[in-house]
């Protein structure tokens, strides 16, 4: 582990340049110890594969943020080929800094991002300015379905990327 790695229990991040990585081993993903329904990473850059769940729900925090910083944060995806449950059902994502949330529904398969490798890296446009020093300095994320009922598999999440934005961005 380099000296950018930061690893505490189950919070594994990566700073890289302008931001932050966060890995699937760091993430709290609801029904992630049942091997039925969940693949968990077996190091700590590995992706979480998830097998079929009807209740989606994937949440973390990054706490090296800065106060008063803009920040962008994507997930970075893929489906297998035999995924299902994400053409007809959208996926919200959340972020949050201090008093301040932003929330986007997005459906996986016609709105998001697809990059070369077949990853799709969604979404592109959840932007927050962290709150003021006098609050805590944490940045929080998740990724939910739980609405419908219905079940879905086949989805892979490799990361999430956080990046500091510029004022003009």
């Amino acid at each position: 582990m380099d000296s950018n790695s930061h690893y505490e229990g189950n919070h594994f991040s990566e700073e890289v340049e302008n931001g932050f990585e966060i890995y699937p081993a760091a993430l709290n993903i609801i029904w992630g110890m049942d091997p039925r329904y969940w693949k968990l990473p077996e190091g700590p850059k590995k992706a979480a594969e998830l097998v079929q769940v009807s209740w989606l729900e994937v949440t973390g925090w990054c706490d090296k943020v800065k106060a008063g910083t803009r920040y962008e944060v994507k997930f970075e995806l893929k489906l297998t080929r035999d995924a299902f449950g994400f053409n007809e059902l959208p996926i919200y994502f959340m972020v949050k800094s201090g008093t301040k949330s932003i929330w986007k529904k997005i459906y996986l398969t016609k709105d998001a991002n697809v990059e070369e490798n077949g990853s799709y890296l969604v979404p592109n446009n959840l932007t927050i300015t962290t709150d003021s020093a006098n609050e805590e300095d944490k940045l929080c994320f998740g990724l939910y379905e739980v609405w419908s009922g219905k079940w879905k598999g086949g989805l892979i999440i490799q990361k999430v990327i956080i990046q500091k934005k510029m004022e003009k961005d």
